[in-house]
């Protein structure tokens, strides 16, 4: 398939754009693609080999801004305690050297997966109908079990007012069981 830019050159990147809900996608060669999207890598991808890593750092790399913290060290300067890795050898490689490192660059890898996806964690998509395990189990229970679970629940979040309503309703419906028997 050719470019859908330059229509001389081989596609090789999906470039999907979605703004305000309208959803474009073009089939562009490597040099449209480096040209023409809306982040700029500043390696093109001519003869490399693309990786998940290699591609994860570039993304990471694009995002990345060089501010200076309370300390006055930039995020270039940020070191894993534990495996010496500077944030910028982990932009070189793609990954971590070790599972401190998590730790070690949280604020930055925040706000620049903020950046990226809008949300610093994933919540992913269900199909629809879809119970998970827990969701069963609940599903399953009767009346006075599952507000007993909001009541535990309420009472560990400290919701004491919430509580008691709860508690009121078990007891509700603990008579009604009663004199239904």
């Amino acid at each position: 398939m050719l470019c859908d830019r330059c229509k001389l050159r081989e596609a090789k990147v999906l470039y999907t754009e979605i703004i305000n809900g309208a959803k474009t996608e073009q089939h562009l060669c490597e040099e449209c693609a480096t040209d023409y999207t809306s982040f700029q890598m500043e390696n093109p991808l001519l003869n490399t080999d693309m990786t998940l890593n290699s591609l994860l750092s570039t993304l990471l790399g694009a995002y990345q801004t060089n501010t200076t913290n309370k300390s006055g060290e930039t995020q270039g300067d940020l070191v894993c305690e534990r495996c010496k890795t500077t944030y910028d050898e982990f932009l070189k490689r793609g990954r971590f050297g070790c599972a401190q490192c998590y730790r070690s660059f949280n604020k930055v890898l925040g706000k620049t997966l903020r950046g990226i996806q809008g949300a610093q964690e994933h919540t992913g998509k269900r199909p629809k109908g879809f119970l998970s395990t827990t969701d069963r189990i609940i599903k399953d229970m009767s009346e006075t079990e599952r507000l007993t679970l909001e009541l535990q629940k309420a009472i560990e979040r400290e919701e004491f007012e919430n509580a008691a309503r709860l508690r009121d309703m078990i007891r509700q419906l603990k008579k009604e069981e009663a004199n239904n028997a």
